[in-house]
């Protein structure tokens, strides 16, 4: 692949894993890990387990305290939608999508 996913198409993908895999399973407060983290293979987001060797190296969400269910699967709704998700992604990429 020598182009990024768009943000559509990420938005979309890593929502199906959210509602997969819970939205906890993305998200972690700060120092710690989730459950999954999100890498891109080909052009396919996947959710990579903690028992993966490159779990530690993927993207996820940072909460700034720990949060109910209610309240966590609206902030990762949010982080979702306002493209913070998509940003990282993309920072995490630079190299592998530049030139």
């Amino acid at each position: 692949m020598s182009q990024a996913l768009t943000q559509s198409e990420f938005n979309q993908q890593v929502a199906e894993l959210i509602s997969r895999h819970g939205a906890g399973a993305f998200a972690a407060t700060a120092g710690n890990y989730p459950p999954y983290t999100l890498f891109v293979e080909d052009d396919t987001v996947i959710a990579e387990p903690a028992s993966s060797p490159k779990h530690r190296y993927g993207a996820f969400c940072v909460l700034p305290l720990p949060f109910d269910e209610a309240r966590l699967a609206e902030h990762i709704t949010k982080w979702l939608n306002r493209g913070e998700a998509y940003t990282l992604y993309l920072s995490m990429n630079v190299c592998r999508y530049d030139g």
